[in-house]
């Protein structure tokens, strides 16, 4: 027999149960009060600190105030308290030039120095179509002045300074050829900056990408086919000095070489896994070996496992830098920029290698000299590339180490 419920008892259990929910959802909404009043309090207490150090400075400050720079150097501020050591503050054209680079674009007037044991600094690249290039400046050229400064009173890190400037910016050089002086004046511009080159060595198709762009994948694609028309029966990939953040595109290039599957994922805080990106099921048959240095790193180093993992590659050098975290870029409201770690990259195969690098199938490092006249090395003359293509012509089966 069903027992009856009656009326008050129902309204009873009804009242209970409002009762409950109210409680529960006053506690529940205490709680958000509490952490918003605590948040606000915070953000109150920051807002005041650097309203009063502005007012302090603005009133006994005995000079102007650049509110621009001051505002450049808070936010620059505020991003290295993060303690995170790879996250930086761009500025409005900084964040331009990020986003050129990406595209395969730079500013510049297209031009690598190194210092020579003269004191002067060699020119050891000219990138095509470049303002160097149509000003008709050529590897081996010795810089000597620059703005007429003498080089031989700066260091490296000075003379690279004084070649990055903003578009449009001039910039006077002279230089030695043939031991005859010369000067010349060239406009900082936005030119293509070429990503990738590529030749055929012993039936290898070596190919070298100085960085991840926009089209890098459709470049090393045609590059392939091209190579494997001319009777490429393996790769040699050299992603030295390599240190490229767009690993989307990294990965779009690595697909090319790599099986179908899942080939990165990113890893959160709470050590949740988000694929990053899966390849498709066409991929070159042909073996590859990945040449790699102490200054290959973030997507180039991720690069470098995905074809170790999922294409049966062989690295070859030196120790990468082991850096394996992913930064976003975040463009705010009046154009600068704010770059910090979201994640940490997780390989689908090889342990993790952040902060100790990957280790090289195959060790091959160069001498102290070739390390300081390493622009000066050819594909016949490099210790690296030679061995790399030794490995990759044994992969192939055409020969034995």
């Amino acid at each position: 027999m069903r027992k009856k419920i009656t009326v008050s008892t129902a309204l009873s259990f009804i009242f209970i149960a409002i009762t409950v929910t109210f409680c529960l959802t006053m506690i529940l909404s205490a709680r958000i009060f509490e952490g918003k009043v605590s948040n606000v309090n915070e953000k109150e207490t920051m807002y005041s600190k650097i309203s009063e150090v502005d007012q302090t400075v603005r009133q006994y400050f005995y000079t102007g105030i650049d509110d621009t720079a001051v505002i450049d150097g808070m936010s620059e501020g505020y991003i290295a308290s993060l303690n995170d050591s790879e996250a930086k503050y761009y500025t409005a054209s900084e964040v331009t030039a990020l986003q050129n680079i990406s595209k395969g674009k730079l500013i510049g007037i297209g031009i690598e120095v190194q210092k020579d044991v003269s004191g002067y600094y060699k020119i050891v690249n000219v990138d095509a179509d470049s303002p160097a290039d149509i000003a008709e400046l050529v590897k081996d050229d010795m810089i000597t002045h620059i703005n007429d400064t003498s080089v031989m009173s700066l260091n490296t890190q000075q003379v690279r300074e004084m070649l990055t400037a903003a578009e449009g910016t001039a910039i006077k050089l002279n230089y030695l050829r043939n031991s005859e002086e010369n000067a010349t004046e060239l406009v900082f511009a936005i030119y293509d900056a070429p990503s990738i080159k590529y030749s055929l060595e012993n039936n290898v198709g070596y190919i070298k990408m100085t960085s991840f762009v926009e089209d890098s994948a459709s470049e090393v694609e045609y590059a392939v086919k091209n190579l494997i028309s001319q009777g490429a029966a393996s790769f040699a990939l050299d992603i030295r000095f390599n240190s490229s953040k767009e690993y989307n595109y990294a990965a779009e290039v690595a697909d090319i070489f790599v099986k179908e599957g899942t080939t990165m994922y990113a890893q959160y805080a709470d050590q949740s896994k988000k694929v990053l990106y899966t390849s498709d099921e066409e991929m070159v048959s042909q073996p590859v070996t990945v040449i790699v240095n102490g200054q290959t790193g973030y997507a180039a180093e991720m690069f470098a496992v995905i074809l170790k993992d999922m294409g049966g590659a062989k690295l070859v050098g030196t120790k990468t830098m082991g850096k394996c975290t992913i930064q976003n870029l975040y463009r705010l409201s009046d154009g600068s920029g704010v770059e910090i770690t979201t994640a940490r990259l997780a390989p689908v195969a090889t342990a993790d290698y952040h902060g100790t690098g990957l280790l090289p199938d195959y060790e091959k490092a160069l001498s102290a000299d070739q390390e300081l006249n390493f622009y000066d090395l050819t594909i016949t003359s490099d210790p690296q590339i030679q061995r790399a293509i030794e490995v990759a012509v044994n992969m192939a089966g055409q020969t034995t180490e």
